[in-house]
């Protein structure tokens, strides 16, 4: 009895030792903004009882405990238990394929060797025959000087360098085309190469799992692993319907992948979240001290990089400047920039979400983007004409509407426009400040006329006993419609605000009165226009200073 009981606990023994190999195909990928997971299913046969260690084989090299996400569902009771990640022994693994690309693109680069060396060889004769020319016209102008020489033997010579120089700049021609054929055929082979990187590895990963059962069965192990080499982009289409009744916005992933793995019929998932962003809260340690100083140290000068415009540079400001009493030090005038990284995505919200891409995709790994579709929202926008004709004197038609919700937003991501089936072109994304409808723009509307005037711009000298500077600015803004629609048109204009006591404005009492003020710094008026009607607006105002310093801010 106790030999027949040691026998089978031997042999359940020897049989958990092994290890299970099994393949493990891509059945899905999540995307996020810099990185993705990677997800295989392995289906195992578990002989019996005991621990069993299920090795999944021909991973992505350099994978590490840290990269690796695993999960496990079989026989009730069954147990997911050590996780260990090796490299196996460095292997190059290479296809019949695999070689014949590689052995067309030497072939290609050899053949271009040599028509560069050609090429420069026709260069250095080319300029050997220029300097024969030169050295022979010369040496024939001396001649003529002193006889007349043989028109036989010149016209010989001339004719010979000629024809030879022409032949070398005919090979020249042919040769440069030949070179941009092979560079285009060395292109499709190095994108043909990486399509079946994933045919070429070198020391890939090995994953050991270890699942101990109570009995026999079939388990399931999922197993998903990090990789930095594939990300995605958002891309939006907003389709505008012919009868302007009824607008699509699209959301478009554009996934990028390096990974060496074709991914071929997985499910794609696409998610905004960033895993390796830093979930650390900030809070206050300790108080904050308030000091006291006699004197105000000097501001220094921020700049901005990249064309980002500061919050208050969206207004005009106007300041009245005296002259320095003393030079800036060097430390003083020092300039401090600063400049932050653009992220890939920057998220609309700060929850994270994750949508489904419908239907099984194939993404390669060429390194090239590959766009598929996200999600689609029907909107019903409500249409006007927008224009700032100080910037610039167009009209744009503008389609407004509630911010959608079930449709993520990332700002600066690239928005292309469409009228039916027409291209208009694209532009950037832009969130609404607080309270605001949200607004694409469609373009130019040549059925309204826009025209900005600077009817008087004079400067006077004013007051009886302190002297200052008086500066009458009357602006005009004309507009008409001349289509056959009646139209709501939003005509916005910058606001001269004083950020110094010395400088006054005042609006003139025929200002045209009816503006709002929808972003700081910023004069709108809202105008209904019929069919062939016109109207103006007046921008009438002064601005007063001191008779010394500089004003800067009425450009």
């Amino acid at each position: 009895m106790r030999i027949a009981w040691f026998f089978p606990a031997m042999t359940s023994l020897l049989v958990a030792q092994q290890n299970i190999p099994v393949g493990a195909p891509i059945q899905r990928v999540r995307l996020h903004p810099d990185e993705a997971w990677v997800t295989r299913v392995a289906r195992v046969k578990l002989p019996g009882a005991g621990t069993h260690r299920v090795l999944l084989e021909s991973l992505p090299p350099g994978l590490r405990v840290e990269d690796l996400q695993v999960s496990a569902k079989g026989p009730a009771g069954m147990r997911l238990g050590d996780l260990s990640v090796a490299n196996e022994p460095r292997v190059v693994t290479e296809t019949p394929e695999w070689k014949k690309l590689e052995a067309d693109r030497e072939a290609l680069r050899a053949k271009r060797d040599a028509m560069e060396s050609e090429g420069e060889a026709s260069q250095q004769e080319l300029t050997f025959l220029k300097g024969l020319q030169a050295t022979h016209d010369k040496e024939l102008s001396a001649r003529m000087a002193y006889s007349v020489p043989s028109a036989e033997g010149i016209l010989t010579l001339s004719m010979v360098i000629q024809r030879r120089t022409a032949e070398l700049l005919t090979g020249e021609r042919t040769r440069k085309r030949d070179l941009e054929k092979l560079a285009r055929e060395e292109a499709r082979l190095d994108a043909e190469l990486r399509k079946r990187a994933s045919e070429r590895r070198t020391a890939p990963s090995r994953v050991l799992v270890e699942l101990t059962t109570a009995r026999e069965g079939s388990a399931e192990v999922e197993l998903s692993y990090r990789t930095r080499q594939a990300r995605w982009k958002p891309l939006y289409e907003a389709r505008l319907a012919e009868d302007r009744k009824k607008l699509d916005l699209l959301l478009f992933a554009a996934i990028t992948q390096t990974t060496g793995e074709s991914w071929e019929g997985v499910r794609l998932e696409i998610s905004n979240a960033r895993p390796s962003l830093s979930l650390s809260v900030p809070e206050y340690t300790e108080g904050q001290d308030v000091d006291w100083m006699k004197e105000r140290p000097r501001p220094r000068l921020q700049t901005k990089r990249g064309g980002a415009l500061m919050r208050e540079e969206a207004r005009m400001n106007v300041q009245v400047y005296a002259p320095a009493p003393a030079p800036m030090e060097a430390e003083d005038a020092a300039v401090e920039a600063t400049e932050s990284g653009a992220s890939t995505i920057e998220e609309a919200s700060g929850l994270a979400a994750t949508f489904l891409v419908d239907g099984y995709k194939d993404v390669p790994s060429d390194g090239e983007p590959h766009r598929f579709k996200v999600l689609s929202k029907d909107l019903a926008p409500v249409f006007s004409v927008f224009t700032a004709p100080r910037l610039d004197p167009t009209a744009f038609l503008m389609a407004k509407f509630a911010i959608p919700g079930q449709i993520p937003l990332f700002p600066g991501a690239p928005v292309v426009r469409f009228s039916g089936t027409q291209r208009l072109g694209e532009a950037p994304l832009e969130l609404p400040a607080a309270g605001q409808s949200f607004s694409l723009g469609f373009g130019p509307y040549k059925a309204l006329r826009v025209n900005f005037r600077k009817v008087d711009h004079k400067l006077e000298t004013v007051g009886a006993f302190t002297k200052e500077r008086q500066w009458i600015l009357r602006d005009r803004i004309e507009v008409a419609n001349e289509g056959a629609e009646a139209l709501e048109v939003v005509v916005q204009d910058r606001i001269l605000k004083p950020i110094s006591d010395e400088v006054k404005i005042t609006l003139g009492q025929d200002f045209t009165p009816g503006w709002t003020e929808p972003v700081p710094g910023v004069r709108a008026w809202t105008l209904k226009l019929g069919t062939r009607e016109q109207k103006t607006l007046e921008l009438p105002l002064s601005v007063r200073a001191p008779k010394d310093g500089v004003v800067t801010g009425m450009e």
